[in-house]
Formats: structure tokens, C-alpha cells, sequence
């Protein structure tokens, strides 16, 4: 007759079993969370394609966005899952895409928020629309009226710092003056239309020159009840947001930026001197008149003029662009 195991042969098996399990499981759970690591690292490099596909497609560099936004856009399915964890993952997980179009996600392996710049109102820029880059010092011979090539001198205005770009007004018209539409009615920028597609038409394809708002203004110079898409908007001086200029030669505008009329120093500013056009279209229509524009004039007030006067008119161009923060820093 056979025996069974002793008691101490028993306790000896259970001895090496325990020792093979402290060997054997850690390795293989180790082998588990690394397969599940990898997959992981598969689905960040999903997103981090995505992202950098819509940065190359939109321009969209230097900037934070979200598994959100690439969902909208297109490049990601929902729900996204981390294999990691089992997890969907957060349609609000950041990443951030550099300057060249390089993306990662915030929170891995040291990858931060992108932080932007603000510019304040009136901070001067220097750029060259053609080439769409950055330029030098400003030179004069640039900031003429008609000029809309070379190295210019921008201002920007109504910036934050939640914005990968920023929008910059030209410190000159383009073009002498043009009447805004030969038809006499506000409801198209016919004249000024052609004008303004004509003198950028050579500038690069994404900053997308246009003209400024009147409501663009009333923000600039913090006017509280100031509103054009109203009837009945009154005119106002750009330093008092009323009808009583405050700025003289001692007390200077703060506003100078956005007009060009001085003769010297006046009681509208000191900026530099340009008789050959009185102002600048808005793309505002006055609400109150079909044959009346938003314009901001050479005497540093936001006020309305005729769409056509006589066939003829002082009042230009002057672009507004926006540009990529990348292309500034």
C-alpha cells in the first residue's frame, strides 16, 4: 500500500510554492502593467497625431487646447479610452502645441500650459505682412499713407492672455481716401471692399486683413454704454467717451495711436501729421442712417459719415490683422 505525503513533505511543497509565487507573479504582473503601459502610450500617441494634425491643417500653433476641440474639428472619435486605466479620457485633458507644431500632453513627461503674452492696448508691433513675420526697428519711410508693404508699425488692441493670437491695427491708411459704397447705402463696403482686398492682396494668406469695428473702438477706450449695433449711438471724443474733449497739448491723448491728425502738438494729441486723408472707415453701419458708416476721424472721435460724399471722400483704409503670438515671441 502506498503512503501519502507526511506532514512535513506537505509543508516542504507548500515552502517552494510560495517561493516560486514571489518569483513568478511580480514578473508577470509586471508584464501586464507594462503590456498596459505600452497600449497606453498608443492611444498618447493617437491624440498627439490628432493634434498635430490640426495644427498643421488650422495654423492653430503655440497654443493649449483640448481632446475637446480636436473632437469637434474632426481628428478624434469619442469616447477616448485609456487602456492604462480602463478609463475614458477627460474630453477636457489639455495639450499643448508649440510654435512648430509639436504636441504634448499636459501632465506627461514634464509637458506644461502653454502661457501667452497680453499685449496692451496701443503696445506697438512691428511686422511685415508680406512675409508674415516679425521685422526690425520701425522705419519711417514705412508708415506713409498708401504704404501696405516693408516692415510696418502695428498697434494691438483688446488683447488677453487667454488668446494664442492677437489683433493689431496699421499705424497708417493704405489708400488716400475712398467713399465707402457708390450705391449710398451702408449695407456693403462696395469702394472700400475693393480697396482694402486690392492693397493686402500680397499680404500672407492667414492674417485676414479687415477693417475695425466701431465696437472695437468703444472697448479700446472703455466707453460703458457705447453700442453700434443700437440706434441712436452718439458720437464721442476716444479720451472722454462724450462730446467734451479732454486731451490738449499739456495733457496729451491717450488715444494717438488710432488717429493721425497733429500739426504739431493739439488739443487732439501728438501723433504724427497726415493731411492727405481726414480718418478711417469702420466696418460699422450707423444703425440710425442707412447712408451714414462708423468712422474714427483725424480729430480723435468715433462720429459717422456719409457712405458717399459728392463721388468723393477723405476717409481711408487702415487694416486690422491677426497675428499668431508664435510669430511674436
Amino acid at each position: 500500500m502506498k503512503k501519502g505525503f507526511t506532514l512535513l513533505e506537505m509543508l516542504a511543497v507548500i515552502v517552494v510554492i510560495s517561493i516560486l509565487s514571489l518569483i513568478i507573479l511580480p514578473n508577470i504582473t509586471g508584464q501586464f502593467a507594462d503590456k498596459k503601459e505600452e497600449i497606453s502610450k498608443v492611444s498618447q500617441k493617437i491624440i498627439l497625431s490628432a493634434a498635430e494634425l490640426y495644427a498643421n491643417e488650422t495654423g492653430n500653433t503655440y497654443q493649449t487646447i483640448t481632446i475637446n476641440d480636436l473632437v469637434e474639428a474632426g481628428k478624434l472619435e469619442q469616447p477616448i479610452i485609456d487602456q492604462k486605466t480602463g478609463k475614458e479620457i477627460p474630453l477636457t485633458k489639455e495639450i499643448s502645441i508649440d510654435a512648430s507644431g509639436n504636441a504634448c500632453i499636459v501632465g506627461i513627461d514634464g509637458c506644461g500650459k502653454i502661457t501667452y503674452k497680453q499685449y496692451k492696448n496701443g503696445e506697438i508691433v512691428y511686422f511685415n505682412p508680406v512675409k508674415g513675420k516679425k521685422c526690425g526697428d520701425y522705419n519711417e519711410t514705412n508708415s506713409t499713407t498708401g504704404t501696405n508693404s516693408g516692415c510696418m508699425k502695428w498697434y494691438a488692441f483688446n488683447d488677453n492672455d487667454k488668446s494664442s493670437t492677437v489683433n493689431v491695427i496699421l499705424d497708417h491708411n493704405t489708400t488716400t481716401g475712398v467713399i465707402y459704397n457708390s450705391t449710398g447705402n451702408n449695407s456693403e463696403m462696395k469702394e472700400v471692399k475693393t480697396r482694402l482686398e486690392n492693397g493686402t492682396k500680397d499680404w500672407n494668406n492667414d492674417l485676414n486683413p479687415r477693417l475695425i469695428e466701431a465696437n472695437e473702438i468703444a472697448k479700446i477706450t472703455g466707453h460703458p454704454t457705447f453700442d453700434a449695433s443700437k440706434e441712436n449711438q452718439e458720437w464721442f471724443y476716444l479720451d472722454s467717451n462724450n462730446q467734451t474733449q479732454t486731451a490738449s497739448s499739456t495733457n496729451k491723448s491717450t488715444y494717438a495711436w488710432l488717429f493721425d491728425y497733429t500739426d504739431g502738438c493739439t488739443n487732439y494729441g501728438c501723433n504724427k501729421t497726415d493731411l492727405i486723408t481726414r480718418g478711417y472707415w469702420t466696418s460699422t453701419p450707423n444703425k440710425s442712417n442707412a447712408s451714414e458708416v462708423w468712422v474714427v476721424t483725424n480729430c480723435s472721435n468715433l462720429s459717422v459719415n456719409a457712405v458717399v460724399v459728392n463721388g468723393i471722400s477723405t476717409i481711408g483704409v487702415r487694416p486690422v490683422i491677426t497675428i499668431s503670438k508664435s510669430k511674436l515671441s
